[in-house]
Order: C-alpha cells, then sequence, then structure tokens
C-alpha cells in the first residue's frame, strides 16, 4: 500500500502537471496560428462570392477548422476547445462576434457596391480577417497560458 502524498507533493504534482499542459500548447504555436488565420481568411473572404461559392467557403472552412483541432489534439493529448477558462472563453466569444459582423459587412458591400470589383472585396476582406484572426489567436493563447498559470 503506498502512502498518500504530503500538500507539499500534491501541490508540486499538480504544477508539473500544469508545466506539462502549458509546454504541450506553447509548442507549435505559430503554425497553428498562421493556418488558422489562413483559414479564416478563406471563409471571410468567400463571404463576397456569389452563391453557392460563398456557401462553399464556409462549409470548407469549418471542416479545415475540425481538421486542425483534430490535428493539434493528437499533437498534444489535449482537447483545448477555447472555451475554457473563464477569459480565454470571452477571448474565444469576442473574435467569434468580431468574424460575424466582418462577414455580414461584407455581404452587405456585396449586395450594395457593385461598382466595386469583387475581387478587390475578397482580397481586401481575407487580408482583413487574416490579420484579425492572427491577432485574436495569439492573444487568446496569452490569455490561456496567464490564466492557466504559467505566463507567456
Amino acid at each position: 500500500m503506498s502512502e498518500d502524498p504530503t500538500p507539499a507533493e500534491a501541490l508540486e504534482a499538480i504544477a508539473r502537471s500544469r508545466r506539462a499542459v502549458h509546454d504541450r500548447v506553447a509548442t507549435g504555436g505559430w503554425r497553428y496560428d498562421l493556418t488558422y488565420a489562413a483559414i479564416m481568411a478563406g471563409m471571410v473572404g468567400g463571404q463576397a462570392l456569389e452563391i453557392p461559392f460563398n456557401v462553399f467557403a464556409s462549409t470548407f472552412g469549418v471542416l479545415a477548422l475540425a481538421v486542425i483541432f483534430q490535428h493539434e489534439s493528437r499533437r498534444t493529448g489535449l482537447r483545448i476547445t477555447g472555451v475554457s477558462p473563464r477569459r480565454a472563453r470571452w477571448v474565444a466569444i469576442a473574435m467569434g462576434l468580431v468574424f460575424a459582423a466582418v462577414m455580414l459587412g461584407i455581404v452587405y458591400l456585396r449586395r450594395t457596391a457593385s461598382d466595386v470589383p469583387v475581387a478587390l472585396i475578397v482580397a481586401v476582406a481575407a487580408g482583413i480577417a487574416f490579420v484579425l484572426a492572427l491577432v485574436g489567436s495569439r492573444v487568446w493563447r496569452r490569455v490561456y497560458r496567464a490564466e492557466m498559470g504559467t505566463g507567456e
């Protein structure tokens, strides 16, 4: 029969576990963030296209996000959904709201500004979405690490 750990040993085991989680999440961050930003650029920029291409952009974007989620889950051994811990959840929600607003704005612009070339709207929208996604992903990662008590 093994002995129960002391409180200090239990706290150290928790700290080691948190560091191990941090180490797994910390590696490959830029690769993930750039891939995520490219997918979001395609999804958002695609909203300026006509039906069915805008639907395809959204559908393929969601599928691509599912693929990188599965890849990261296998790579890290963790299923991080973006909605926990608490402050990181609010960053993820804010990012979703920003992308929804940008998409709606693009659809509105596409329907009302018939003199603007579609290719220009797609390019500008994709560029804006790429930057927003990259910044948002880096902010989320920083908030996640801070909340997990591991810092940056």
